[in-house]
């Protein structure tokens, strides 16, 4: 099959590891909660919660104009010590051992059928099972739009299943079995070239540095 060009979706394992802090993260951190302003209660603005899902976000939180508007909005809260606990997860700078304990969970899950989330820092304490029927539920909206731009390649090079000849899967995500079940149902798993998931990107990327004119392989 000639190439038809790309078609791409931006959702990798970061966006998993993101479903996974909103569900069981951000409520022990004040998401859905609410404060008190100039004699009304309000709803704790979620942008702030956006960005702390977010990990290439959350370390930009530690700047002193942020602590300063979540200290606020702590003063007002109905439950200040939620807010509390998020301040003194950016102060502490728990970005990075929080992200390690989701996606060593969200590897757990790609081999077994339920694991544990356990994290300990700055006042927040998870010990949450996790089933993987769950986390998947989590992902589904992420899964649909993947079959979807799954869809389009297809319909771009105007080709059908029968017409592919290999499917090569790629990345830490490839390795979940939601994600992988949705190519092999629609190919012959003998056609799906799979190993080096966790290192073949990066492969990939040094060969294309390699090359005379690397801008050639961008899109």
């Amino acid at each position: 099959m000639r190439p038809a060009g790309v078609v791409r979706v931006a959702i990798a394992g970061d966006r998993f590891d993101q479903r996974i802090v909103e569900r069981l993260v951000l409520p022990l951190l004040g998401k859905g909660g609410r404060y008190r302003s100039m004699g009304k209660v309000l709803d704790i603005p979620d942008g702030y919660y956006a960005e702390f899902a977010d990990w290439s976000r959350l370390a930009l939180m530690r700047n002193r104009r942020t602590l300063d508007e979540l200290s606020r909005l702590q003063r007002g809260a109905v439950e200040p010590e939620l807010i509390g606990r998020m301040i003194a997860m950016i102060e502490h700078e728990q970005g990075f051992p929080l992200y390690d304990a989701v996606g060593r969970l969200k590897r757990a899950l790609s081999a077994a059928e339920q694991a544990e989330l356990r994290f300990s820092g700055d006042g927040v304490e998870i010990a949450a099972e996790v089933r993987r029927a769950d986390f998947e539920q989590w992902i589904a909206d992420d899964l649909r739009q993947i079959e979807a731009t799954l869809n389009a390649v297809l319909a771009r090079a105007r080709a059908g299943v029968q017409d592919v000849d290999r499917v090569f899967l790629t990345g830490g995500s490839s390795l979940i079995p939601a994600v992988r079940a949705m190519f092999e149902r629609r190919f012959d798993p003998a056609r799906i070239a799979t190993g080096g998931e966790l290192t073949s990107i990066a492969h990939g990327l040094a060969l294309i540095g390699e090359q005379a004119n690397p801008a050639e392989w961008t899109a």
